[in-house]
């Protein structure tokens, strides 16, 4: 078999309102409901504190209301780089990680996925990816609280045992890019 190894982006950039919402979002994260059964999840057998994954295509969940024109504003920017017109978020949801805490190796649905570091303090795990040509190559994301990241959603990665007594909290979601910009197409075209 004959591999073809071709570029693909993960992209990284800060949210500018995350100061601005960080209390009232981890406030209405903490008054919002979930199920024990979703602590830990049978399917991956990883622990995790607090995730309302179920719900995940519930967009009237309070939380996913007060910060989704937040999160849409990154979404667009991201998709202007990648080159696309328009996103569209498919699934969104939170986690949180205490002492001991981790998700396993993993991959999504959609075609890019992404995390919003909404609460990292020091001693968080960051995000780990398996480089897709390089299965013995870890590539860790260096991001910080406020950072927003998306990958390709069939990136293998996972979210690393937290060691500390810290508790960490992401908001994860999956989003397909649609309609390619125009504008590509000139630039393609001249290859």
């Amino acid at each position: 078999m004959k591999k073809i190894k071709i570029s693909s982006l993960i992209l990284q950039d800060n949210l500018k309102s995350h100061k601005e919402i960080k209390s009232k979002l981890l406030s209405l994260i903490e008054k919002s409901v979930f199920s024990k059964e979703e602590r830990i999840d049978d399917y991956y057998d990883d622990t995790i504190y607090r995730l309302d994954w179920l719900k995940n295509n519930d967009f009237n969940r309070e939380w996913v209301k007060f910060s989704m024109p937040y999160l849409q504003e990154k979404f667009n920017h991201f998709a202007k780089k990648l080159n696309f017109q328009f996103v569209d978020i498919k699934s969104i949801w939170y986690q949180q990680y205490i002492k001991n805490n981790y998700h396993g190796w993993h991959i999504h649905g959609e075609n890019y996925t992404g995390v919003y570091y909404l609460e990292f303090p020091k001693g968080s795990p960051k995000t780990e990816l398996i480089d897709q040509y390089n299965i013995n190559k870890k590539i860790t994301i260096n991001a910080k609280e406020g950072d927003v990241i998306i990958f390709p959603s069939f990136i293998i990665h996972r979210a690393p045992i937290v060691k500390k007594d810290v508790k960490k909290t992401i908001i994860s979601f999956n989003l397909e890019f649609k309609l390619i910009n125009p504008a590509i197409f000139s630039t393609i075209n001249s290859l």
